[in-house]
């Protein structure tokens, strides 16, 4: 294709899109900038600005708006953005209300405001200096005023470095979905299991969209992976050297005591191993059932298939029924995104004595080198101290192969010094 008919092909995408606001909840800053950017890219959209309470950017429609609300942890709602100003004078005279809309054909509508100083939640408007400065926004709208049950909710933000007026188009999914998959309220959970929100930002790091095929090849209770196949709608893949951890409630461990033949001595290579244990320090009590494949099925999801193996050998053991002890085999080509939070070898604690590589990160980054997809991503928790963590991306940028890239890196403050950095690697 002439560079012209690319540039004019371009040009129109842009011209489609349009304008909206996204506002965050209270939570987890750092993972925003990364976590918006991957959702609306996989929307076709783009992101034009991030600031500490919101997001500016352009998207096709009101669809796309309320997928990026459904998908995004971190998003409290969605503005379609009328206009924006330093003050709320000047954003009322930037605002446009769209001619093809809802409220610009006579749907009823209230002003709901996001007050300085408050949290992100949304309130009924009840100033007169807010009214008065928005009298020729609101003189553009034919439909009646309803404070309950209006078709359309006009907000205002004043919170932020940016006034910004506009209409809500969706809400954000948190409160419904994380008390969907609360860990507490799990039959299978670990003591070390992923917080839920982490666990969704995870994925939309590795950019997990609808069909895709991923792996944790550091499973433990499965809360990652349920968490990326939330979002896949597609049976994953689990793989973990702990057998016991990995099988539990199925046909091969029962309480947390593995049922020994000579094929699960092989795949953890414990011939001389017996199979019970006693319970760890910090373990929650668990049901009998409890299991990976009970806490998908309790969420209305396909469970995965589950492989014995430690990550240096999973690359051979994914063609290799002989490893698969759950939810049957089927062969492996590619796989279209990596998530996991691999051990930090001590329980429950981050090791924040000698920098440098762990032993599995060769492994794991041979491991995506080989089994992503091209252009998709591999998303990874790496624990530090605090003082080491602005340095993580470009240590792990030179263990990697020449295949994969450090495209993303965010970091969470633990206790003390102690530190975990969220890394997204992606294949070219």
């Amino acid at each position: 294709m002439p560079r012209s008919h690319v540039l004019l092909l371009l040009s129109a995408c842009a011209w489609s899109l349009h304008p909206y606001r996204v506002v965050f909840r209270d939570v987890h800053a750092a993972f925003r900038s990364e976590d918006i950017h991957s959702a609306a890219h996989d929307l076709g959209g783009r992101v034009e600005h991030v600031s500490t309470t919101s997001a500016r950017l352009h998207l096709p429609d009101d669809a796309a708006a309320a997928t990026l609300a459904e998908r995004s942890v971190l998003v409290r709602y969605v503005l379609e953005e009328w206009g924006a100003g330093a003050t709320l004078r000047e954003a009322a005279s930037q605002a446009r209300i769209p001619s093809d809309g809802s409220l610009a054909n006579g749907a009823s509508w209230r002003v709901r405001v996001q007050a300085a100083g408050r949290r992100t939640g949304l309130v009924n408007a009840h100033d007169p200096v807010l009214f008065k400065e928005l009298g020729g926004v609101l003189d553009e709208l034919p439909g009646p005023v309803r404070l309950k049950d209006a078709e359309e909710d006009v907000a205002v933000l004043l919170r932020g470095e940016t006034v910004v007026v506009g209409r809500v188009v969706a809400r954000g999914c948190a409160a419904q979905l994380l008390s969907q998959y609360r860990v507490a309220d799990r039959a299978y959970r670990g003591s070390t299991t992923m917080d839920a929100t982490l666990a969704f930002v995870t994925a939309s790091f590795a950019r997990v969209r609808p069909g895709d095929l991923v792996l944790d090849p550091f499973c433990g209770t499965g809360g990652n992976l349920l968490a990326a196949c939330h979002m896949s709608r597609r049976p994953g893949i689990g793989a973990d050297a702990d057998a016991r951890t990995l099988l539990r409630g199925t046909a091969n461990c029962e309480n947390g005591s593995l049922k020994l033949d000579a094929r699960l001595r092989k795949a953890q290579n414990m011939a001389n191993v017996g199979g019970r244990r006693e319970k760890k320090r910090g373990e929650p009590s668990l049901a009998s059932d409890a299991s990976i494949r009970r806490n998908f099925l309790d969420r209305g999801l396909d469970p995965p298939r589950l492989v014995v193996s430690d990550v240096a050998a999973l690359d051979g053991r994914l063609d290799d029924e002989e490893y698969y002890f759950d939810g049957g085999f089927v062969p492996v080509d590619a796989v279209d995104a990596i998530v996991c939070d691999p051990p930090y070898g001590v329980r429950e604690r981050v090791d924040v004595g000698v920098e440098g590589a762990a032993p599995w990160r060769p492994a794991l980054f041979e491991l995506a080198a080989k089994r992503l997809r091209a252009g998709r991503r591999l998303a990874f928790w790496v624990p530090s101290s605090q003082a080491a963590a602005p340095e993580l991306s470009s240590e792990i940028g030179h263990e990697l192969p020449p295949s994969l890239s450090v495209v993303a890196a965010a970091t969470q403050a633990l206790g003390g010094t102690r530190a975990r950095t969220l890394l997204a690697v992606e294949k070219s």
